[in-house]
């Protein structure tokens, strides 16, 4: 029954596709078809081939390694600070403690300065121009298209537009649309790491299922937006895929310093989020429940109950087995209308638990993306930096891409789901 839910749900999610269309007559089905074949060949290949699957999970492991490697910075310059321990007390938090702020933020560097040493000697650029290529001639995207959405697999939303700066100012809005979704679909290496070690942390296996979530976003976000916005222009790039294999650093310590320093900002953006998105949660919900305890003394209306009403549908529609729907519908709410990193927080918290391994798994590919308001303006913003000309044509396209960004996650969850 699940599996035929799921099904509704892959016809529900193309269907507000179509309904938001500005061009219907011009979407390309053999594009639509051959990137949904591609999403269903990944999640095949990585949950029902043996040796694949044993791949992501070897890289999981090498995720849990990096946290390692990180926390051995971190615990040299938090060392002598106490914390507490595991059954009371107190520790040094150098001896394997664990404050959140500390962790996360000496991940996200790591990683940062582990990418830079990566794009220092084009390693990453070869690997996003491999993986472009193929998708360009599965599906027969333009070369910009292509290259950014495979980019926003491994960097972040904005670093991913970096790589086809040359080709933004002459793009097609369809394909802005394109690029621009598939950054919000997507989630970057350094953030992802985060989010499966917070899974491990919890006794969960998010890291094999968070890998297949933002490679399976890249062609999800191209058949969603050429659905919302068929290509009607001629494109610069159509059929190639080029991409200058250059660096910016003077040599490999330049790169390991501005790798390091880029990924602190976002360490520190990560973190005053949360501040500022739990609190005003935390406030709203004194709000709601105080409203809510007028009309009924034992009703506790909260942000996570409207939540779970508004998007019990699509948690339903995408096969989430019926003792999780509540629970999946209020994380799909904290993910777009808050941040992932708060959905992620409640479910590797349990918080908002989820019981079963289909659930689990759905759910979290379902969040793992960047779509969310305050993402679209962080998009319009620095995409905005890059290319000053286009800055209309981004903001009048930012809620389309958060449309498609929210549905092409939506989208690969529901494949994954169909096929456990």
């Amino acid at each position: 029954m699940e599996r035929f839910q799921g099904l509704i749900g892959i016809a529900l999610i193309l269907g507000i596709a179509f309904l938001f269309s500005n061009n219907r007559r011009r979407i390309n089905y053999r594009l639509v078809l051959s990137g949904i074949a591609l999403q269903i060949a990944i999640a095949v290949l990585v949950f029902k081939v043996q040796p694949v699957a044993a791949f992501f999970q070897w890289l999981g492991r090498g995720m849990q390694l990096i946290e390692g490697f990180a926390f051995k910075g971190a615990a040299f310059v938090y060392g002598g600070i106490g914390v507490p321990k595991t059954g009371g007390g107190i520790m040094d938090y150098a001896a394997g403690g664990f404050v959140f702020a500390f962790n996360v933020t000496a991940t996200i560097i790591l990683v940062c300065a582990l990418v830079a040493i990566f794009y220092h000697y084009g390693i990453m650029q070869r690997i996003v121009a491999l993986i472009a290529r193929a998708m360009n001639f599965i599906m027969r995207v333009s070369g910009a298209e292509a290259l950014s959405n495979v980019a926003s697999a491994f960097v972040g939303q904005v670093e991913a537009q970096v790589m086809i700066r040359p080709y933004l100012q002459g793009m097609t809005n369809s394909e802005l649309l394109a690029s621009m979704s598939g950054s919000l679909a997507c989630i970057a290496g350094g953030i992802l790491v985060v989010y499966a070690n917070m899974g491990a942390a919890a006794g969960l296996d998010l890291a094999p299922k968070l890998i297949t979530a933002s490679l399976m976003a890249a062609p999800g976000a191209l058949v969603i937006s050429k659905i919302v916005f068929p290509e009607t222009e001629e494109s610069q790039t159509f059929g190639k895929v080029k991409l200058e294999v250059k660096s910016n650093y003077t040599n490999v310590i330049d790169a390991i310093s501005h790798g390091a320093g880029d990924g602190f900002k976002i360490a520190m953006n990560v973190i005053a989020m949360l501040i500022g998105f739990i609190a005003i949660i935390a406030c709203l919900d004194y709000i709601l429940v105080r409203t809510g305890h007028i009309f009924n003394p034992h009703f506790d209306l909260t942000l996570d109950y409207i939540f779970g009403k508004i998007f019990y549908p699509f948690a339903w529609a995408m096969g989430v087995p019926q003792q999780d729907i509540s629970s999946a519908a209020t994380l799909l709410g904290q993910k777009l209308t808050i941040n992932e990193f708060v959905a992620f927080k409640s479910l590797t918290d349990k918080n908002v638990p989820v019981l079963t391994q289909k659930g689990l798994l759905i759910i979290s590919i379902a969040i793992c993306g960047f779509a969310n308001f305050s993402s679209v303006g962080m998009q319009i913003g620095g995409i905005g930096e890059l290319a000053p000309e286009r800055r209309r044509d981004l903001a009048r396209l930012g809620l389309k891409a958060l449309l498609c960004g929210t549905l092409a996650s939506y989208l690969s969850a529901t494949i994954a789901g169909i096929l456990m």
